[in-house]
């Protein structure tokens, strides 16, 4: 049976709204007492609309749907900023988690595949001519609407990351725009995903769905088609079965944001399972630092000697570590 999430409403931390008002310091206590024990949980006033969801969900099902060698024209593996296609296999989350990753090992393939994007960054953009990682071109498919579908979600996504964010600077006793005002900014990778029915694609032996894993940033913003299959493992081994209902986004948190905050919130594992009948269709919208931001642990959760659980670390190197172990087209162990 779906276990509920604790649901907490992030309208009070919108642009423009008062972050410092009673209704946000209510919202603000959930958020903390959530984090601490299984950094999942269920929003609403998150700012994403239904009818941009779906506009974006149906576009994605068009994509899908076309042939391989089509899809593959946008293949990942011929991007210079890690956007475009990643098929079926081509990825592989199993075990992929946070300190514990054995980048040597083989591991089998997800069945699903997706289309990862991001913030386009044109050729003048500082970043692309300090020829930085994570930055450039997105590799978007060329149907009519799709783009227009993308950017109304990308922008909604955007919005609801920050209420999120605020949300967590206000439960750590940190100003509202804390995170926001680092100076790096952030960065942010939109990724479209399809999981098939495995009563018309049968698994490998041990192949899953999405492979157990922890996210890598700060925040991630999911908003699904209801189907379910998200599971979200607890501190005490269990699996939550969770259903996003109409209206609502998963927000979770990644790895630097455990990081961040000495352990005081957690990154939980979490996996998919696919579907037995019916194609299952996800739009996590994963939110990191900026690629130069150094991450370590923030004032309001260190030890009470002072001292921190973690080295401090930068963004970008991390991230890019775990894409090479996670990502075929980055380690010839996956293919």
């Amino acid at each position: 049976m779906p276990s509920a999430l604790p649901s907490v409403d992030l309208s009070p931390f919108a642009t423009g709204a008062d972050h410092g008002s009673t209704a946000a310091m209510e919202q603000a206590a959930i958020i903390d007492e959530t984090c601490r024990e299984l950094g999942f949980l269920l929003a609403v006033g998150h700012g994403i609309g239904e009818s941009t969801k779906q506009a974006l969900l149906d576009a994605m099902q068009g994509f899908f749907a076309l042939p391989a060698e089509e899809k593959e024209s946008i293949s990942i593996a011929g991007s210079t900023c890690h956007r475009g296609y990643v098929g079926f296999g081509a990825e592989a989350l199993e075990g992929a988690l946070a300190g514990s990753d054995d980048l040597s090992q083989p591991r089998a393939g997800d069945l699903k595949e997706t289309i990862d994007s991001g913030v386009e960054h044109g050729p003048d953009h500082p970043e692309v001519l300090a020829g930085t990682p994570l930055h450039g071109p997105n590799r978007l498919p060329d149907l009519p609407g799709f783009r227009e579908a993308w950017q109304a979600y990308f922008d909604e996504a955007t919005e609801a990351s920050l209420r999120a964010h605020r949300g967590l600077a206000v439960a750590l006793g940190l100003p509202s725009t804390w995170f926001e005002d680092l100076g790096f900014g952030f960065m942010y990778h939109l990724r479209m995903l399809h999981y098939p029915a495995t009563s018309r694609v049968t698994p490998a032996p041990g192949q899953p769905g999405c492979g157990t894993h922890t996210d890598y940033g700060s925040v991630t913003v999911l908003t699904d088609d209801g189907i379910g299959g998200l599971q979200v493992r607890t501190r005490d081994g269990d699996w939550l079965d969770v259903v996003v209902p109409d209206g609502c986004a998963v927000v979770n948190l990644g790895d630097l944001m455990a990081i961040w905050t000495n352990d005081r919130y957690v990154s939980n594992p979490h996996r998919v399972v696919n579907p037995p009948e019916t194609d299952r269709y996800s739009i996590p919208f994963f939110v990191e630092p900026g690629f130069h931001t150094r991450i370590e642990c923030l004032p309001t959760c260190r030890g009470e000697d002072g001292s921190a659980k973690h080295e401090p670390m930068v963004t970008g190197e991390y991230l890019l570590g775990r894409f090479d172990g996670t990502h075929a087209y980055r380690n010839e162990l996956l293919n």
